[in-house]
């Protein structure tokens, strides 16, 4: 049975009570998340729900679940069974009338006959979901732009309920779109959403740092202030805001009292909305946001990860090869580029699959920090990302090294933190990229290029013009090839520690085997912090193997060797023809001094035993200077 009542009847009803309207769940999806959900690819075909920005003309980011998607060569129908369940929605200091509200939107207006159902049960698995009365169910169609609907949920007043949506029987379609979900009483005539907050999330001490509150009028009335408190879990700051915001509409707001600290803080800032219009917040709940902040003794370097979905299947990708090319070479010490392949012999199936569900599909597209996603990957549209990427302030410094036993290179990947947390949620990962990579002649999309610049009519496209469609794989060599990821896509769980102390050197190692196809002389090692609570890249560091590999004796002096390697406890160095005075120092990878000691008359056989006890684990650097020449070496401490 349909349990879904009009607004219109819902506003009529409204008069005849007096209970106080409250909000008491939304979700535009703002957030560039699926945090409020629970998502279920009941299909198994790892095409679910996601939230993204797919440039619908209308809305900004939504929830998104496909029925067909782009893969070469004419795209794969989809048959979706994606549910998406809300987290738990408290109703019971609810009564009165009580709606369920969103917006749904089939994504390309020729193909928009999507099937959907809304239910509403007190449960959160999908099978007492499925049995509910109270559903709603449509083919969207065609409607030309995002239509509101509702559904009566007054009969849960009282009891914690759940929220699914659920995409299915349909197929060969497109995208079906969510927007603007939200449970609440009828609309009353003053009411305010906090939707998003705004600020640093990273500051260097006694700077300020402006936090600013985007705010929706879902009220009737006209928004003229808003009394606005931000908390540090020890002091209120408390400000009236003067403003005008019409019915429905949104505004952006900067709260006078700034976020500034003297010295290295962590801190968990609560933003809440206290007063409306002089009175008392009707909606608390929808109106209360929480945001982490620290301060640091020092910047990190910030560099940019670009990941670009490419394939050689992709007659348009040659403008994302050109894009990617540019800003690697334009930028070598602060861009770090990738391209991930799709459907061709370079393809690295998990990368490719996560980072489609991440920047969303369509090739060729690309992500900066798997924040910017949906971006063009030409070179305007990159340049513009990075112009915003580059200025984020970053709290760590990340550094790599290797040693080589056969094939095999054993990766430490090494990240020092200039603040503190106490809880902090972050993974290292590590991911391999080789350029130079050519095919053999093969045929049909193999390494051939398919390349729809040829012949100049779409215009230049960095020589691209100039070439056949498809290039023939003999003239085509691709970089920046994303090879493997170390740890996954989002990183490796428990690679860095919940406490972490201001100055610690952290660090985690990765095996991975050189394939024989590819030459371990063009491969890089791209290390990486990923912010485990949203998937984000906070830096990222390249290097190439060679860069990074360690030596286990002492370079251009056969006669000085080092064991063991790595040390625990001590070092030893052994002289074998040992010829006066030396000089050794230790720098750790950030090139702070951490021993220097002179030993004099070391002739013929002699061992130096170096303690390092009190050395963080981690990669090490020595060198060792005899008065006539300076020779360095690599060393690992272990605990």
């Amino acid at each position: 049975m349909i349990k879904k009542i009009t607004l219109l009847t819902l506003l009529s009803f409204a008069f005849l009570q007096f209970t106080t309207a409250q909000t008491y769940f939304y979700d535009d999806f703002s957030s560039g998340n699926m945090d409020n959900w629970t998502l279920t690819d009941a299909d198994g075909d790892n095409n679910g729900w996601y939230s993204a920005d797919l440039d619908d003309g209308v809305q900004e980011e939504h929830a998104t679940s496909a029925s067909w998607i782009p893969t070469p060569p004419l795209g794969e129908a989809l048959f979706p069974d994606n549910w998406m369940v809300s987290k738990a929605i408290d109703l019971t200091g609810a009564s009165g009338s009580v709606l369920l509200q969103w917006k749904a939107y089939g994504q390309d207006q020729a193909w928009a006959n999507e099937n959907y159902t809304v239910y509403v049960a007190t449960a959160s698995d999908i099978a007492t979901l499925g049995a509910s009365t109270t559903t709603f169910n449509e083919i969207i169609g065609a409607t030309g732009a995002y239509v509101e609907r509702d559904l009566d949920v007054s009969s849960f007043a009282g009891q914690t309920i759940y929220v699914a949506f659920r995409h299915h029987n349909t197929t060969d379609q497109f995208r079906l779109n969510i927007d603007d979900v939200s449970v609440r009483t009828i609309p009353t005539p003053t009411d305010v959403l906090l939707q998003s907050l705004s600020l640093n999330r990273y500051s260097l001490v006694s700077v300020d740092n402006q936090l600013s509150v985007n705010v929706k009028n879902i009220g009737t009335n006209p928004i003229t202030s808003l009394e606005i408190n931000w908390n540090d879990g020890t002091t209120d700051h408390i400000s009236t805001i003067n403003t005008n915001i019409a019915a429905n509409a949104t505004a952006t707001l900067n709260h006078p009292i700034m976020v500034n600290y003297p010295t290295a803080e962590e801190k968990d800032i609560n933003v809440t909305i206290t007063e409306i219009n002089n009175s008392t917040n009707p909606s608390p709940l929808v109106n209360s946001k929480n945001t982490k902040f620290n301060t640091m003794t020092q910047s990190g370097t910030k560099t940019v990860l670009i990941e670009e979905s490419t394939g050689t299947w992709c007659g348009w990708c040659p403008r994302g090869t050109v894009g990617l090319d540019y800003m690697a070479t334009t930028y070598p010490n602060t861009v770090v580029a990738i391209a991930v392949h799709n459907a061709d012999p370079m393809t690295v199936a998990e990368y490719d699959t996560n980072l489609v569900n991440t920047i969303g599909s369509g090739w060729p597209n690309s992500g900066l920090d798997r924040k910017l996603v949906g971006v063009d990957p030409g070179q305007a549209s990159l340049q513009e990302g990075y112009d915003i990427q580059i200025n984020e302030i970053v709290p760590v410094d990340l550094t790599s090294s290797a040693i080589q036993s056969g094939n095999t290179l054993t990766i430490s990947a090494q990240a020092v933190f200039y603040t503190s947390f106490s809880a902090a949620n972050y993974r290292l990962g590590v991911i391999i990229t080789e350029d130079g990579v050519t095919g053999t002649g093969g045929t049909g999309w193999g390494y051939n290029q398919v390349n729809y610049y040829s012949g100049g009519s779409e215009g230049p496209m960095g020589g691209y013009e100039n070439l056949a469609d498809p290039v023939p794989d003999t003239q085509m060599v691709y970089n920046h090839v994303g090879r493997a990821l170390l740890g996954g896509f989002n990183g490796q769980e428990n690679s860095v520690p919940a406490v972490i102390n201001a100055g610690e050197n952290v660090s985690y190692d990765f095996n991975y085997t050189v394939p024989a196809t590819s030459d371990v002389n063009n491969m890089n090692i791209v290390v990486v912090l990923i912010d485990g609570t949203d998937g984000t890249i906070v830096s990222a560091k390249q290097s190439t193997v060679a860069q990074a590999l360690s030596i286990e004796k002492v370079s251009g002096i056969d006669s000085i060797k080092l064991y063991p390697n790595p040390a625990t406890d001590t070092l030893n160095i052994a002289f074998q023809n040992g010829n006066g005075n030396y000089n050794i120092t230790v720098t750790d990878m950030l090139g702070r001094t951490v021993i220097n000691n002179n030993y004099e008359g070391l002739f013929g056989t002699q061992n130096i035993e170096l303690p390092v006890s009190q050395l963080n684990a981690g990669h090490y650097i020595m060198n060792i200077n005899d008065g006539k020449a300076s020779y360095s070496t690599k060393f690992v401490v272990s605990k």
